[in-house]
């Protein structure tokens, strides 16, 4: 073999291993934005119903992302716990109730506009009756024909 053949398939081969190198940094970073851009937009209940960390993963990804190994753990294990969560509220598997920031709570969710009406007897939508006594958070069965009857909830 001559010494230009040999410098050729030297450069060849430094060639191949720049290209592969720049593979490997590519795909890291882009797996590495893909794992962060899921981690972001997934709501804190998932993680706490999965027994998992948002800040930890996080970190992990965007500070020890040798070789998107993290971001592939990421990708392939936890995903999976969060996705299961996601899919099993979404069939009421965690009974009746809503999500909030700090995570499942049973029960209808809250009525944002509770306190702006005090309770009392207002006029009835239906038209069937005088009015209609309102407990502050719902209407009740209660109905009125005379002008002032006595308070339904005994005081």
């Amino acid at each position: 073999m001559t010494a230009t053949a040999g410098n050729a398939a030297f450069g060849v081969g430094i060639a191949a291993l720049i290209i592969v190198w720049l593979v490997i940094v590519v795909g890291s970073v882009v797996s590495m934005v893909v794992a962060l851009i899921d981690i972001v937009r997934r709501p804190e209940w998932q993680w706490k119903l999965a027994r998992q960390e948002k800040v930890l993963w996080l970190l992990l990804v965007i500070l020890i992302n040798f070789l998107a190994i993290p971001a592939l753990i990421y990708w392939f294990n936890i995903r999976k716990k969060l996705l299961a969560v996601e899919h099993a509220a979404a069939r009421g598997e965690y009974g009746p109730g809503h999500f909030t920031y700090a995570g499942w709570e049973p029960g209808p969710p809250p009525n944002p506009y509770v306190g702006l009406t005090p309770p009392g007897w207002y006029p009835d939508g239906s038209g069937q009756n005088g009015g209609r006594w309102w407990d502050g958070t719902q209407w009740t069965e209660h109905v009125q024909s005379a002008a002032t009857p006595p308070d339904p909830s005994g005081a």
